[in-house]
């Protein structure tokens, strides 16, 4: 299994783009944290929801010289229970270099794999952490 196969929904993100992408640009434009057990169905808790601006660089120029961007948009990622939570540089533009994903083992259960996550810095902003269940909430057109 790909470790985005992990999400819940990802079929909606390989619609959008074609792919599953490496979200290198993206920005984050909003982390939220929550600790409540309302937060989800089954009580996982704390939730890490996560909208990351994002899209697919063609090899097309625009008339402007820059790269056409291919399904730009806004994407909320939802992340429950999660934990060796780290976040470091959260300013007033959050690019990633990328969204890192692997599968590693739980380490109180050998049979159930937990979501590796790290938002590779670009440019001061980093977070890393894991996650046991992960899924796309929506994709909306970006309105900037």
């Amino acid at each position: 299994m790909n470790a985005y196969e992990f999400f819940e929904g990802f079929e909606q993100v390989v619609a959008h783009l074609g792919m599953w992408p490496s979200f290198h640009d993206a920005e984050v434009l909003k982390l939220v944290l929550d600790r409540t057990h309302a937060a989800t169905a089954d009580g996982l808790s704390p939730v890490l929801d996560l909208h990351l601006r994002g899209w697919v660089m063609t090899s097309e120029v625009t008339e402007q010289g820059f790269y056409k961007l291919h399904g730009e948009a806004v994407f909320h990622l939802r992340f429950e229970g999660v934990t060796d939570l780290q976040i470091e540089g959260f300013n007033n533009q959050n690019v990633l270099s990328s969204l890192n994903l692997d599968l590693v083992v739980h380490p109180h259960d050998a049979n159930r794999q937990l979501l590796q996550v790290e938002l590779e810095h670009c440019y001061e902003f980093q977070a890393t952490f894991a996650a046991q269940k992960a899924r796309v909430v929506g994709i909306t057109p970006y309105v900037g």
